[in-house]
């Protein structure tokens, strides 16, 4: 009879353990199904965000915060958070913008997250660089790359790399500027990260054009639009085209200035950007003027005009 209970017990047991691992299993099951949607819903954001889309994008990463934080996924929220602050940037939202990254920045900072946390000072120094604050950017460039371990594998060096050259080039010295973009450039490379070296030919040609070596500013714009265009990086490409104009307008070659312009302004308006397309029609106003076409200023000015007042967004040229 002893014997029988033991055994009974003993069956009672692994029966118990079973059911635990079973409860066990199916938790983890559904963490991960709530970790593969939470990464689908950033990724859907991120498609959005890369076609200037940023309601849409928006929707997708706050959705992606909420599966987050359900699960307590704090390198998720993290992510989240940064999309959105970048998100709320891009679309001109500065404030909400730097709401975001300083809520991602306390748990990098929780968390003793170094590559994380150079991320999120990173975020912050862009907020100041569109600011104008170049000396606040700069210290926090400079603190970001000194905690990043291995910065010569690393695609945040990178970035961050870039972006000092871009303070550089604001302040005026040119040769540290072009020194960063291309240390920033070869990490790009080595890492196949093709969007951002896209971006660094891009910037180089804005160096370039200040030297006034207007002929290597060409050849670099020209690599970073045959780099956007294979990544059909729509964007990008306006960005390029419109460098592309102003290297032309620099170098008095007003017609072909003009159709660069012409093309930047197309694509910005299908992306839904008034303050890029506002900007590229006053370029368009001034090209036109050199050209003598009277009819056509009075049309992109008229156009200007009109996208101002009804954007309320008047600019400095």
């Amino acid at each position: 009879m002893m014997k029988f209970f033991n055994s009974f017990i003993f069956l009672l047991i692994l029966l118990i353990i079973s059911s635990c691992s079973s409860v066990k299993n199916v938790d983890l099951q559904i963490i991960n199904e709530k970790h593969n949607k939470a990464a689908e819903y950033a990724q859907l954001g991120t498609s959005f965000f890369a076609d200037s889309d940023y309601e849409k994008a928006l929707d997708f990463f706050f959705l992606s915060l909420k599966i987050n934080i359900s699960i307590d996924n704090d390198k998720g929220i993290i992510a989240s958070y940064n999309s959105i602050g970048k998100t709320y940037f891009a679309s001109g939202d500065i404030e909400s913008s730097r709401n975001y990254y300083k809520k991602s920045q306390k748990i990098a900072i929780f968390l003793n997250d170094q590559d994380i946390l150079a991320q999120c000072l990173n975020n912050l120094g862009e907020l100041l660089l569109s600011e104008k604050k170049y000396d606040n950017a700069m210290q926090n460039f400079s603190e970001a790359l000194n905690i990043i371990d291995k910065p010569g594998k690393s695609e945040t060096a990178a970035l961050i790399l870039h972006n000092i050259g871009i303070v550089y080039k604001r302040n005026g010295d040119l040769e540290k500027a072009e020194i960063n973009v291309n240390r920033s450039l070869e990490i790009n490379r080595s890492l196949d990260k093709y969007k951002e070296t896209a971006a660094n030919n891009y910037t180089l040609a804005s160096i370039y054009s200040k030297k006034t070596k207007y002929s290597d500013a060409l050849l670099y714009i020209q690599e970073a639009l045959a780099i956007d265009k294979k990544l059909e990086n729509s964007p990008g490409i306006a960005k390029d085209l419109f460098a592309y104009g102003l290297i032309y307008q620099y170098l008095k070659s007003y017609k072909n200035a003009y159709i660069y312009f012409q093309k930047s302004v197309l694509i910005y308006e299908t992306l839904k950007l008034p303050k890029e397309v506002i900007k590229t029609l006053y370029k368009l106003e001034e090209t036109a003027y050199s050209l003598n076409l009277n009819d056509e200023v009075i049309i992109w000015k008229k156009t200007r005009l009109a996208l101002e007042e009804k954007n309320d967004n008047k600019q400095e040229y």
